[in-house]
Order: structure tokens, then C-alpha cells, then sequence
């Protein structure tokens, strides 16, 4: 606006001072006394043709400016909304995966970057998980290219109370254009409000994870000084009777042997599941859980691990959780029916995704096509567990050969994620 005054001010002056000087030297003198109000009407008329002109453009020029201004203020007014919605979005989802992937997604959409990604540190501070978000990931088979010149590429740390928790990465301009300051200041908005999200979601599983640990050990302590305690009061009391029985009831002492033997069994497994709830697996490997659950079993020594690759760390919590029972089911078998002298437990995977977990002894093996009664329920149990969480069960043995029991399981979504979000 200063310019406009000054135009409008300076102008009009110096055009009738020139005007003034020129009619004083050349009109007077040059032009006839009848003509020169033609000639200076003429003059003075091009003059405002030429003021008017200049103070259009200079106008229009600042309309222009307003207008960008304007269009930029509308634009970050915008983005900062989208920041504060994302934010809240992201305030109100407390399943961790989820969440991580929902951090990558909104931050490429509000910057409007083709490729973003999130390098999430673990306690000792290296990255331990990175995700990204593409808006062509099969482009680059997983793999977006983060290498990029100055000016496309913006990395933002994520920090929480001080403390860095990972790092936001944004490349290419969906628009072509480099990246601004005010891109930057959005990526640091956004990062402060991935970092409460992220580190609510973290205290929300810790929490979650602790109430699961408490509630383990309650059941385990009613398990061991209620149930356990009264099976071993029948356990006693069926003894005393065996030990009443005529010599001449042979049978009826046989028979009651045999339940004793399936009451003590059935005490050790109830044992075997007080242990389970007082351990914390979560911080064993599988194979490291599986060699946990022979040794409990009495079998370690007989048993060897070969490990093919890591496949086994896909698995999901549910999958995982159903492999314990699984394993223990068939290592327990193992032990009482097969008594082998050795056994393999081999953990491999393939490019699809699936994990095979495969079990093998020299034992005494079975008929698997006879038929058992309904107290040999754990063949049953074992595939019902596999198909609840997207696996199967297969058993190979021969009376004299051993037995063989693959355990498969494909890629399954974590459902306790889903709920506890919810």
C-alpha cells in the first residue's frame, strides 16, 4: 500500500511539473495560440491513460499477492486441521501395529509425499521395526527409495518427554515441487502427535500385559492350593481302598489302579499348567519355549532343535500360544506312549509366509487309522487349536516306525490387537 501512495502522490505531481515545463518551452513557443488547448488536452489525456495503467497493474499485482497469501493461509489452515484430526485419530487407536501403519499413512497424505516411513527404536535405541507407506508399494517390492537429493527428501525426529522414540521419513512431492519450511513445521507437528499416540499405545499393552501377568498368577495359586490339593485328597483316599480290596478282586484292583495312574496324571498336567502361568514365555523365542516345554517334560536330554530360519517370529500371539498347547500335547504323548530314544523338532518356513514346526521321534509309534476311546481326546484338541488360528495338524506314524507331526501355520492377523483397541 505504500507503493500505491507513493504512485499516487508522485505521479500526478511530476506529470503536471513536466507538463508545466513543456508547455512553457515548447507549446508557447512552437504551437499556435489556437491549437495549443488541443495539444495540451492531449497531452494530459495520455498522461492519465499512462497513470491509469500503471496503477491497474500495480493492483492487480497486489491482488495477486493478496489472493497467495490468502490461498497459502487456507492451505496451512487446512493442514493444521488435518493434523489436529489425524491427531486425535491417532489418540483414539491403542493397537500398537495398527496404529504404527496409521502414522505412516496420514503423515505421506497431509504432507502430500509419495513415500513415508517410520523407524520405530527399541530400549537400546536401534531402529527395531520400520514401516512405510507407498502410493505405489508394489513398485518397489517393498523396498521405497529413500535415498533422495537434497530438497525431496524430509526426515523429522519422533520424540517423547525428550526422549526419541523413532524417526519420520517423507520423499518426493506428490506435486513435484521441493519441500518447504512449512512442510518441515507440519512434520513436527505431526511427529509430536505420533509420539503421544505411540507411546500411550505402549503403556496401554504394558498395562494390559500386566493384568494379564496378575491374572495368571491368581489362577495359578487357586489352581495349586485348591484343585491340585483335592485331587490329592481323592488320590489318597482311592489308595486307601485299593488297599481294602480282597486279593480276589483282581479285576476291581486293576481297574482302580488304572484311575490312579490317570489321577496322577492328570495332577501332573494341571502342574505342568500352574508352570506355564507363572512363566513369562513372551521374552523366549520359540524355539527357546519349545526346548523350555521339553525339559519340563522330562524329555531335553532325547531332544534336539534345528532351526531352518526365523520364520517361526511371524507368528501371531494366538498362533503362538496354540503352539504351546500343541507341542505339549505331542512331546507329552511322545514321552508316555512312544518312549523314544530321540527327538527332532525342526523349524522351517517358506516365501509365502508359512511356518512349519515338525516333530519327530523313534519311538514305539501307532495306528493312527484305530479307534480311541473318548478319554484320548489330545489329537482332536491339537487340530481344533490349528484351525482356530489359521494352521493344521498332520500326523504320520506306524506301529515300530515312530511318529512324525507337522505343525503348519499361514500369516494370521493379530485379532487381540483389533480388540483391544476397541
Amino acid at each position: 500500500m505504500r507503493r500505491v501512495r507513493f504512485l499516487a502522490m508522485f505521479v500526478p505531481v511530476t506529470g503536471l511539473i513536466l507538463l508545466g515545463l513543456f508547455r512553457h518551452f515548447v507549446i508557447d513557443t512552437s504551437v499556435a495560440a489556437p491549437y495549443r488547448w488541443v495539444v495540451e488536452t492531449g497531452i494530459l489525456v495520455v498522461l492519465a491513460i499512462i497513470f491509469s495503467l500503471v496503477i491497474v497493474n500495480v493492483f492487480e499485482r497486489l491482488q495477486n499477492d493478496l489472493a497467495k497469501l490468502y490461498a497459502d493461509a487456507a492451505a496451512g489452515r487446512d493442514r493444521l486441521a488435518a493434523v489436529q484430526t489425524a491427531g486425535v485419530a491417532l489418540a483414539s487407536d491403542l493397537a500398537l501395529d495398527r496404529l504404527l501403519q496409521r502414522v505412516v499413512d496420514l503423515s505421506r497424505s497431509i504432507i502430500g509425499a509419495r513415500y513415508a516411513a517410520l523407524g520405530v527404536f527399541g530400549e537400546d535405541g536401534e531402529t527395531q521395526r520400520f514401516i512405510y507407506s507407498s502410493d505405489r508399494p508394489d513398485q518397489f517390492n517393498g523396498n521405497p527409495p529413500f535415498q533422495r537429493p537434497q530438497g525431496t527428501f524430509l526426515g523429522v525426529p519422533v520424540t517423547y518427554q525428550g526422549q526419541a522414540i523413532g524417526h519420520l521419513y517423507l520423499t518426493d512431492k506428490e506435486s513435484g515441487d521441493l519441500f518447504t519450511d512449512s512442510d518441515h513445521e507440519m512434520a513436527v507437528l505431526f511427529a509430536a502427535h505420533a509420539a503421544v499416540a505411540i507411546a500411550n499405545a505402549r503403556l496401554y499393552s504394558q498395562v494390559q500385559r500386566l493384568a494379564v501377568v496378575e491374572e495368571r498368577q491368581r489362577i495359578g495359586m487357586d489352581l495349586h492350593d485348591g484343585t491340585i490339593q483335592q485331587l490329592y485328597a481323592i488320590g489318597l483316599t482311592l489308595e486307601s481302598v485299593i488297599d481294602m480290596l480282597n486279593p480276589e478282586d483282581a479285576a476291581a484292583r486293576a481297574r482302580l489302579d488304572r484311575l490312579a495312574d490317570q489321577l496322577n496324571q492328570t495332577i501332573a498336567n494341571i502342574r505342568h499348567y500352574v508352570f506355564d502361568l507363572s512363566t513369562d514365555s513372551s521374552s523366549l523365542t520359540v524355539p527357546e519355549a519349545l526346548m523350555q516345554i521339553s525339559s519340563q517334560l522330562g524329555v531335553a536330554d532325547i531332544t534336539r532343535m534345528e532351526v531352518e530360519s526365523d520364520a517361526w517370529s511371524h507368528l501371531s500371539r494366538e498362533q503362538t500360544t496354540a503352539l504351546w498347547h500343541i507341542a505339549r500335547e505331542i512331546l507329552s504323548n511322545a514321552s508316555r506312549h512312544g518312549h523314544p530314544d530321540h527327538i527332532v523338532i525342526s523349524i522351517g518356513g517358506d516365501a509365502s509366509g508359512e511356518v512349519r514346526i515338525t516333530f519327530h521321534d523313534d519311538g514305539s509309534g501307532f495306528d493312527t487309522g484305530q479307534t480311541f476311546d473318548e478319554s484320548h481326546h489330545g489329537l482332536r484338541n491339537m487340530v481344533l487349536r490349528s484351525r482356530e488360528h489359521q494352521g493344521e495338524v498332520e500326523v504320520l506314524s506306524e506301529r515300530g516306525s515312530g511318529t512324525t507331526v507337522q505343525v503348519r501355520f499361514r500369516p494370521e492377523e493379530n485379532p487381540a490387537s483389533e480388540e483391544d483397541a476397541e
